[in-house]
């Protein structure tokens, strides 16, 4: 018999990880808007056989200048949602939320939380000169769990912070190629290229997006660090160690938005090359 991570609110009795339909439930994935995509393609890649909720929290987007409070009573909420729909696990798909609140989260809630971070670790790997930029939002780069994890490796490498304001809102706008979104990624750019770095991490999910947009900015021995793909292994040894991976079937992807439907679709046409269906949240 496994151990039961589950808390009260979620099985009781034998209701457990062992439970085929809690196991056949689907796994919720949010960010404060669009970005979160680019992680939920990787997950859908890697785990073609589970089902996907996808929310957009446009109608509050972006997360990344807003208080803790304020980005705790919205995980919340969208969290609540994903457990009324029997979700197995949760991906905070948002640096900012995850610094804010996925440990809180994790010990009150009984299914295990998947969390983004940026990838100072894979970027030490990386690095020659030993200069490492981080492109984040300020609520990031403000968060005590940031600072906690760059106080982990600062006597190894130097890392050069750069807060992007506005740039998240230009993504969730889906304007990737508009005149504003070069001309903040030539000024953030700038500021980090004049301290020498030779690797830069995306420390934002929408911000993988810009990948192209950034590569015609800076010098090609320039390395990025995108742990979009990384969050989605992650889950996966996840959902393995916990017995919790379906392996057969085809699984599906709804998403939801507590912004603009349309606005929202448009823009997911946009970043995911294809129509998809876009419902409110409730």
């Amino acid at each position: 018999m496994k151990n039961n991570p589950c808390s009260g609110s979620q099985c009781s009795g034998s209701q457990c990880f062992e439970d085929q339909q809690f196991a056949d439930g689907p796994i919720g994935i949010f960010d404060s808007g669009v970005g979160g995509l680019s992680v939920l393609q990787h997950i859908h890649q890697l785990l073609p056989s589970e089902n996907l909720l996808y929310v957009a929290d446009s109608g509050h987007a972006p997360y990344g200048c807003k208080d803790e409070s304020y980005i705790e009573q919205r995980s919340r909420i969208i969290t609540e949602y994903f457990l009324s729909q029997g979700s197995k696990t949760i991906v905070i798909a948002c640096n900012t939320a995850t610094a804010s609140i996925i440990e809180k989260f994790r010990q009150q809630y009984g299914i295990p939380f998947i969390g983004v971070e940026p990838g100072i670790k894979p970027a030490m790997a990386m690095t020659e000169n030993n200069n490492v930029g981080i492109m984040a939002t300020a609520g990031t780069l403000s968060s005590e769990r940031y600072n906690e994890l760059s106080q982990r490796f600062i006597s190894s490498v130097n890392l050069y912070h750069q807060a992007c304001p506005g740039l998240a809102d230009q993504v969730e706008a889906g304007l990737l190629n508009a005149p504003e979104t070069i001309r903040l990624l030539e000024k953030y750019l700038s500021l980090l290229l004049a301290r020498q770095v030779d690797t830069i991490v995306l420390g934002c999910t929408h911000y993988s997006f810009l990948t192209k947009q950034i590569k015609k900015i800076i010098n090609d021995s320039i390395h990025l660090v995108d742990t979009s793909r990384a969050i989605a292994e992650q889950l996966v040894r996840v959902l393995e160690q916990a017995a919790l991976k379906k392996i057969s079937g085809d699984g599906s992807i709804a998403y939801f938005t507590t912004g603009s439907i349309n606005n929202t679709r448009a823009t997911m046409k946009r970043l995911l090359n294809k129509e998809v269906v876009v419902n409110c949240l409730p």
